[in-house]
């Protein structure tokens, strides 16, 4: 299909050019994580370091931290956030304040769907954020910009995050594009017949135009709509909840409704029109597809997955950039237990970043850090030794380095020692603290 090739093409280079941006001041760079000055306010609540533990309990702020590639920062999650990147992810109960405080966060990260537990997390002696979701184009880069700092600090964070925004809209203009602009489509999204559905002044509307379609209830404020409204538009197109197509194409209200006529009801889960990572882009992509099929392949026999698409081109630009910072001719120094110096502490350092190592370390290579060693060599496909032999290094330092959690996390710069000037290593019969 050469419309969803071409919007998974764009998608691939959005996310890259977004991963890396929100990876990188080159100028303040710490192994592929932008470091920001702290302490940093937001919302008047101070955020005094960088967050090792972080419990994100609104599923679209979730979807944020994984669009900046901030995930490794994270200790739990709420029991929405069911996203496939954080199903390992320990999952609590927002309301439940013992529970959340059980995981020991230095930061947790709210919004207005989870609000309700937010006095009781501050009575438990937690520091707690409440980010607000965007509403338009200019609050998305205002909410990337607020979630990036308060993980990676001000300043560099910031530039971080606002890059990071700009980077979906990238691809959400390249959708707009694309999509006809001779004719006025008109649609909505219901999540129920009672009056519940995307008003103007919601992010899944500024979804809807980037897809092409303008939402019949773009004059409506407050997630709220009635019938005469909805009816007076006659939109061509309604997308809503699953389980209430069979409703609405029964109900002798809608039988005049033009989508009704022309089978345009088309259901959509409301997590796409809610969650403001990357599922943006997903979310346009099934709104234009669905609103606009004419923009298929006209043979086509067979409607694949677009987001199956994405994951592949994504996969494979990152995997093509990754590859240029790989050079098969450096040669690291072998480390093993009983090692020390800078070349076990830089390593300490990454495999820390990764997610691999959480506690102090020293550049002593003890027995944890070779577990640390050889949990990283069983995730990313090398021989589980714990000796961090050359292959294991040069993996580690590259941007193919897959963190604990699975992930690829896109760097601009290796924060590998340089092997050329490494010295030999002291040994070491202290243990490691």
């Amino acid at each position: 299909m050469k419309f969803l090739r071409f919007l998974a093409l764009c998608l691939a280079l959005c996310l890259l050019c977004a991963g890396m941006a929100a990876c990188s001041d080159v100028s303040d760079l710490v192994s592929g994580v932008a470091g920001g000055e702290f302490p940093v306010e937001i919302n008047g609540v101070t955020v005094s370091a960088r967050p090792q533990r972080v419990a994100v309990l609104s599923p679209s702020l979730a979807d944020v931290v994984l669009a900046l590639n901030c995930d490794t920062q994270l200790a739990a999650g709420g029991s929405g956030c069911t996203q496939d990147s954080l199903r390992d992810l320990q999952k609590v109960d927002p309301n439940d304040a013992a529970a959340v405080q059980g995981v020991n966060p230095d930061l947790v990260l709210l919004d207005s769907s989870t609000a309700g537990a937010e006095q009781a997390l501050r009575d438990a002696g937690l520091t707690v954020l409440n980010i607000a979701p965007a509403t338009d184009r200019q609050d998305f880069e205002r909410l990337y910009a607020q979630v990036s700092s308060a993980l990676n600090g001000d300043g560099a964070g910031y530039d971080a995050g606002i890059a990071a925004a700009q980077g979906i809209f990238i691809t959400l203009d390249d959708i707009k594009r694309v999509v006809p602009s001779d004719t006025v489509t008109t649609g909505c999204y219901l999540y129920d017949l009672d009056g519940s559905g995307v008003t103007g002044d919601m992010f899944g509307s500024t979804i809807m135009t980037y897809s092409g379609v303008t939402n019949a209830f773009l004059s409506l404020t407050g997630g709220q709509y009635d019938f005469d409204s909805l009816q007076m538009q006659d939109p061509s197109i309604i997308f809503c909840a699953p389980g209430l197509k069979e409703a609405i194409e029964g109900d002798s209200r809608f039988s005049n409704f033009q989508a009704v006529r022309k089978g345009k009801v088309v259901e959509m889960e409301p997590s796409l029109m809610e969650r403001q990572g990357r599922t943006v882009v997903t979310a346009a992509l099934e709104i234009s597809s669905a609103a606009f099929p004419e923009l298929l392949e006209e043979n086509s026999m067979q409607v694949s997955d677009p987001t199956e698409d994405i994951d592949s081109a994504v996969s494979s630009a990152i995997a093509s950039s990754a590859l240029e910072n790989v050079d098969d001719d450096v040669i690291y120094e072998t480390l093993q237990e009983g090692d020390q110096g800078e070349e076990v502490l830089a390593m300490q350092t990454r495999l820390d970043e990764l997610g691999y190592l959480d506690t102090e370390y020293d550049g002593h290579y003890g027995e944890y850090t070779a577990g640390c060693v050889r949990e990283f060599q069983k995730v990313n496909g090398l021989p589980e030794t714990g000796i961090a032999d050359s292959d294991t290094q040069k993996m580690l330092y590259s941007n193919l380095a897959k963190a604990k959690n699975g992930n690829v996390i896109v760097s601009l710069s290796s924060p590998s020692p340089s092997p050329e000037a490494s010295p030999t290593p002291e040994s070491s019969s202290e243990p490691e603290e």
